[in-house]
């Protein structure tokens, strides 16, 4: 199983990255690994979220039940799909109006042998550069 923390002090407000990373359906506009997504059963706290993710020749589709906490976490488990597991936790603090600390939490293993060793360490590169990917989003989105 594959296991990756990362937390980053950010020029941006905590709300601003909320939204973003709350904003599943324009992951495929700056993710480049993220083909797809479709957002439903929307609750006050909890939605269910289509993925389709690739590298290359290889995509796999995944559904995950995305529960948030107050604007301040986001956590996202893989309920079906290609994963044995796949727990993604986002966590926000505000520092100041224009600046917080966002914390990234992965943990992912896939159930097949080859998708272990076809996707296995691209998806662990591309979940150690996520961070930077919602920053430089967040970049383009309010600092032009």
């Amino acid at each position: 199983m594959f296991s990756y923390e990362i937390t980053k002090e950010l020029n941006f407000s905590s709300k601003q990255m909320f939204d973003l990373i709350i904003d599943i359906e324009k992951y495929p506009e700056f993710l480049p690994w993220c083909k797809s997504t479709n957002i439903y059963d929307k609750s006050s706290n909890i939605f269910y979220s289509d993925m389709e993710i690739g590298f290359n020749l290889v995509k796999e589709k995944f559904t995950s039940k995305v529960t948030v906490s107050d604007s301040k976490e986001i956590y996202s488990e893989a309920i079906n799909g290609p994963f044995n597991k796949m727990h993604n936790l986002w966590q926000i603090k505000k520092i100041s109006e224009e600046k917080c600390l966002i914390t990234l939490k992965i943990e992912f293993d896939f159930r097949s042998f080859l998708l272990k060793n076809l996707m296995g360490k691209l998806f662990e590169v591309a979940s150690s550069k996520m961070i930077n990917a919602f920053e430089d989003r967040a970049d383009f989105l309010y600092n032009n």
